[in-house]
């Protein structure tokens, strides 16, 4: 460290040098003040958390808070060429954004970096990164125009996720909207961020029924790969078991979700995976009557095309009670049976 101490102390005596001596003084620490900005803003695009620290990374946010700002592209992540300094901004990312990309398992800084994510955004925050209402860089746009929230969201899962989101809740710079806003429950509907998935529905179940992508309810949006579709379901299965996990649900063009998988994959295997799913959610109470229609869940399979009368007879098959109230619907539910029961 001799030249730095030889720096610092030429700093603190500056006022012993002549005027046009401290003049280049001066405008050599502006040049290397820039330099040091840039080597800060790509340390803060290679973060690993085996080998930097959170206090090493604020404090040097702290010394150089540019650096928060500073574009560099992942392509040139491993390149010493300089001919690309003077490309278009629009073509890189800022640290925020490059972290948030990285986390793919392909490359090769991406989930050491995750748990910088939180911090980077506080700070950016407070700079005002990016400008007003991007979070510290949160709502940044790369390439694909995907932002932040978006990228962590269908990467693959680890436990450091869970922390990334309770902690940017806890900032208020991660919100219940942003599920619906950007689509954070399709785009993490596959099986790598599986638990990403059930941590945003846990939060916004209510988005299951309510969300839409490009009008489908996420269920007929997942249609197009079976994985992703029976996730859904099982989730609907969870949260609305009266709705047969909005198997039944209609579309704007009044598909339900059931119809596009059977036309899509065939009725021997789309089956498969819709018994799959209620074998797999038994808890699901199908001989309680929905509040709102006062109808039991495998009515709503009755009511549909014959490929969904498949779903009827497996309902039926599993919970043959149902049919001891057919014929006696209006006794059990008459005031005075109702009361008998409360007595007894």
């Amino acid at each position: 460290m001799e030249y730095t101490a030889r720096l610092l102390s030429l700093f603190q005596d500056q006022e012993s040098l002549s005027a046009d001596m401290r003049i280049t003084v001066e405008a050599r620490a502006k040049d290397m003040i820039e330099n040091l900005t840039n080597d800060a803003g790509l340390f803060l695009h290679n973060l690993d958390v085996e080998l930097h620290t959170e206090d090493e990374v604020k404090a040097v946010i702290t010394h150089f808070p540019a650096a928060l700002s500073f574009y560099h592209s992942l392509e040139d992540q491993d390149s010493d060429d300089d001919d690309d300094d003077d490309d278009d901004d629009d073509d890189d990312d800022e640290p925020i954004e490059l972290l948030a990309i990285q986390i793919a398992p392909s490359t090769p800084h991406g989930r050491n970096a995750i748990p910088f994510i939180p911090l980077l955004a506080e700070q950016g925050e407070k700079l005002n990164v990016g400008g007003e209402g991007r979070r510290g860089g949160l709502l940044a746009l790369d390439k694909e125009d995907f932002n932040v929230l978006q990228n962590l969201a269908c990467v693959p899962y680890d436990d450091s996720m869970c922390l990334v989101f309770n902690r940017l809740r806890q900032s208020d710079l991660f919100k219940k909207e942003d599920i619906r806003q950007y689509d954070l429950l399709y785009w993490s509907c596959k099986l790598e961020s599986k638990e990403t998935f059930e941590y945003l529905v846990d939060w916004d179940p209510k988005a299951l029924k309510e969300y839409r992508y490009y009008g489908n309810p996420l269920l007929h949006a997942n249609s197009h790969d079976i994985d992703n579709f029976a996730m859904a379901l099982k989730a609907g299965m969870k949260y609305y078991p009266e709705e047969l996990g909005l198997l039944f649900k209609k579309n704007f063009v009044g598909d339900t979700a059931c119809k596009l998988v059977f036309d899509k994959y065939g009725e021997e295997e789309a089956w498969g995976v819709i018994e799959k799913c209620f074998e797999e959610t038994r808890d699901a109470k199908i001989v309680e009557r929905n509040p709102m229609t006062n109808l039991y869940p495998f009515m709503l399979a009755a009511a549909g095309k014959t490929s969904e009368l498949n779903t009827l007879y497996y309902l039926l098959r599993r919970n043959p009670i149902v049919l001891e109230f057919n014929g006696e619907m209006d006794v059990l539910d008459s005031p005075v049976e109702r009361k008998r029961r409360r007595v007894s």
